[in-house]
């Protein structure tokens, strides 16, 4: 995600450096044969390529609209794990107890559950970051669970999925030992089981189903139709003056366009994305806190303007 308040010229060359030479190199040429008197006896229709390009803004403006609520939807997925994350360790912190108010509380052995469960949580959700940006650097989650359960996951095909569900598992059992209240378990820990397992079904339909590539294919045809008939109707009138208003408005129109199409797509770990990793990082340092522990990682800082 840029987190800068101005774009740098890299950037924007970086997404449409070639597009804006060809346009310098394109612009001239019709600049050149305009001069030597080749569109002497045609006659473009400037208002007829006006109102093309006015219908094709309209096309990017829905197109690129489109793209930003996919964008925004990953981002409130994100957001929803990040509130249920924070009450499913009050919740765990809060229910999960000794069943026997008569013996004395093991504190270490409290702890040690808690721990447990927060952490297995905490590779649920790195194992989310992991599988939306396809990344295979599972060792990442090896902190947050023990040897044998690593080895374990290894052989799950949906590694966040396998987590959670071991987590249900895991809170049955304690409710069935007596550690947990029938009414905490049904209507508290298992509907924040059941939250997790919603956002992250969210953030798997917007990965697995694109915006409908017709939209995609003919705003991006529409916008090279227009950019390339714009310099036709320009030059019978300004003549070299073309030139840098010609580079200036295509330039403005592949540009959208490129934007449209990279952020409707925002688990590709590129600059434009959800920061999944920045909000893991968050997530872990709360819920970390909660448990009380001392040793807190530090959050996630941007490098050169962008947070990931």
């Amino acid at each position: 995600m840029i987190v800068q308040r101005t774009i740098r010229l890299k950037w924007i060359l970086k997404i449409d450096g070639w597009n804006i030479l060809f346009f310098l190199v394109y612009g001239y040429l019709i600049c050149t044969l305009n001069a030597h008197s080749y569109f002497e006896n045609l006659t473009f229709p400037d208002a007829e390529i006006s109102v093309f390009g006015i219908a094709v803004a309209i096309l990017l403006g829905f197109r690129n609209n489109e793209a930003y609520n996919r964008y925004w939807e990953a981002r409130t997925a994100w957001g929803s794990l990040t509130n249920a994350s924070r009450n499913f360790t009050s919740q765990v912190m809060g229910y999960v107890r000794y069943p026997n108010s008569q013996i004395p509380a093991l504190q270490e052995t409290i702890t040690n559950i808690h721990t447990e469960i927060i952490y297995r949580h905490l590779a649920f959700l790195n194992a989310i970051r992991l599988q939306l940006r396809r990344e295979e650097t599972w060792q990442e989650l090896k902190p947050f669970l023990s040897d044998s359960e690593y080895q374990e996951l290894s052989k799950a095909a949906n590694k966040a999925t396998q987590l959670n569900h071991r987590q249900a598992q895991r809170l049955k059992e304690l409710n069935m030992m007596g550690w947990i209240d029938e009414q905490a378990y049904i209507f508290g820990l298992m509907e924040s089981i059941k939250a997790f397992f919603a956002a992250q079904g969210s953030c798997e339909r917007i990965k697995t189903t694109p915006l409908p590539r017709q939209y995609g294919f003919f705003t991006k045809s529409f916008v090279w139709i227009f950019v390339l008939l714009l310099p036709l109707g320009l030059v019978q009138h300004l003549g070299w003056g073309t030139l840098p208003i010609y580079i200036i408005l295509a330039s403005i129109f592949t540009i959208t366009e490129r934007i449209g199409q990279r952020t409707e797509e925002p688990f590709e770990r590129k600059m434009e994305d959800v920061p999944m990793s920045a909000i893991c990082r968050n997530i872990e340092i709360d819920l970390k806190q909660q448990l009380g522990e001392s040793s807190i990682p530090a959050p996630l800082e941007p490098e050169n303007g962008v947070l990931m």
